[in-house]
C-alpha cells in the first residue's frame, strides 16, 4: 500500500505496527515478523483498508488460538479487528456481536441474559469471527447451529449471509476471500437457567484433558470419521516425543505444546512425523485443523 494510505488509516484510528513479532499475537507463542500489523477499530476503518489494499497480501487474525506462523514471519499485512468489533448487543432472543468479540465473552453475556444455545462453546478460545470461519464446536454440535446471519466484507462491500447460504461442515466453512465483521446469533430465552452448571462441567473437562499449562494452538488435526486422533497418536507411541522445545503433549496426543522457545520448524517436523506414522500404522491420512501461515 502507498504510504499515504497508512497515514489515512492512522487518522481513522488504526494502530499500525511495522516489523511486528507475531509470536506476541498467537497462543502458540511462535512466529517471526509481519511486515505490518494493523489494528482496525471500526467498520469505517475496515472499509478504508479494504478499498485500498490493492494486490497486497493480508491475513486477518482473530485471537491467534489455532494458527502457526512461520519462523520467517509474514510478508504482508496482518490485521486484527478491535474496539467496536468487540461489542455485544442483545435484542430479545437475538445476540449480535462483532467478529472481534471473544467467544467466552459472548457466552457469558448470553448466560447473564438467560439465553441458551452457546453452552457447547465453553472453554473454546478465540474470537467469534475465527470460530464462525472454522465452524468451531464439539464433535456433535457446531457454532453454525445457532447462527442466523453473518456479516462480511467481500470485494470491499458489506453483505449479509444467511446460514442457509453458507456451506458449513466439520471445522470449516466456505466463507473465503471475505472478512467476517459481525454475527447474529439466534438463541432461546429461558427461566431458571442452569447453563452455569453445564459450562462449569465443560471447562473442568477441558482442564483435565488438555495441556492448558503450556502455549499451544489447540487440536492439531481434525478427527477422521470414526476415529480420535488423540487416541491414534497414543496407540502409535508418539505422546511425549519432542523436537527442540516443541512436544507432542503427554496429556493429549492431538496437542503440540511449546515448552520453552519452540520454533515453527520444530512443530512442522512433529506434524510430519505424526502424519507419516499414523498413515503407516493405520492407513489413515490426517488433515490439519490448525492454520499454517507462511
Amino acid at each position: 500500500m502507498k504510504e499515504s494510505i497508512f497515514n489515512e488509516l492512522y487518522l481513522a484510528g488504526c494502530k499500525i505496527l511495522k516489523d511486528e513479532l507475531l509470536s506476541k499475537h498467537c497462543s502458540f507463542k511462535i512466529g517471526g515478523l509481519a511486515d505490518y500489523f494493523i489494528e482496525i477499530p471500526d467498520e469505517d476503518a475496515l472499509s478504508l483498508f479494504l478499498k485500498n489494499i490493492g494486490s497486497d497480501n493480508f491475513y486477518i487474525l482473530g485471537y491467534g488460538t489455532n494458527v502457526l506462523f512461520s519462523d520467517g514471519g509474514y510478508k504482508g499485512i496482518v490485521i486484527s479487528l478491535t474496539k467496536n468489533f468487540k461489542e455485544i448487543t442483545i435484542n430479545g432472543e437475538e445476540l449480535f456481536c462483532g467478529a472481534g468479540a471473544s467467544l467466552s465473552n459472548v457466552l457469558n453475556t448470553a448466560i447473564k441474559n438467560n439465553l441458551v444455545g452457546l453452552e457447547f462453546s465453553a472453554g473454546i478460545p478465540g474470537s467469534v469471527g475465527g470460530a464462525v470461519y472454522g465452524n468451531a464446536g464439539l464433535k456433535d454440535k457446531w457454532i453454525d447451529s445457532v447462527i442466523k446471519t453473518v456479516e462480511v466484507y467481500k470485494n470491499a462491500k458489506k453483505i449479509s449471509l444467511e446460514t442457509k447460504n453458507i456451506n458449513f461442515s466439520y471445522r470449516k466453512s466456505n466463507i473465503e476471500n471475505a472478512v467476517i465483521s459481525g454475527v447474529h446469533f439466534f438463541l432461546k430465552k429461558v427461566v431458571g437457567n442452569d447453563s452455569l452448571i453445564v459450562v462449569s462441567e465443560s471447562i473442568n473437562r477441558r482442564l483435565k484433558t488438555q495441556p492448558l499449562n503450556f502455549p499451544n494452538a489447540g487440536s492439531i488435526f481434525k478427527n477422521p470419521q470414526g476415529h480420535s486422533v488423540g487416541k491414534l497418536i497414543e496407540e502409535a507411541g508418539l505422546k511425549g516425543v519432542s523436537v527442540g522445545d516443541a512436544q507432542i503433549s503427554k496429556l493429549h496426543g492431538n496437542f503440540i505444546v511449546n515448552t520453552g522457545k519452540a520454533l515453527a520448524e520444530d512443530v512442522l517436523t512433529l506434524i510430519a512425523l505424526i502424519e507419516e506414522t499414523i498413515y503407516k500404522e493405520f492407513n489413515i491420512k490426517l488433515e490439519t485443523e490448525i492454520k499454517i501461515i507462511k
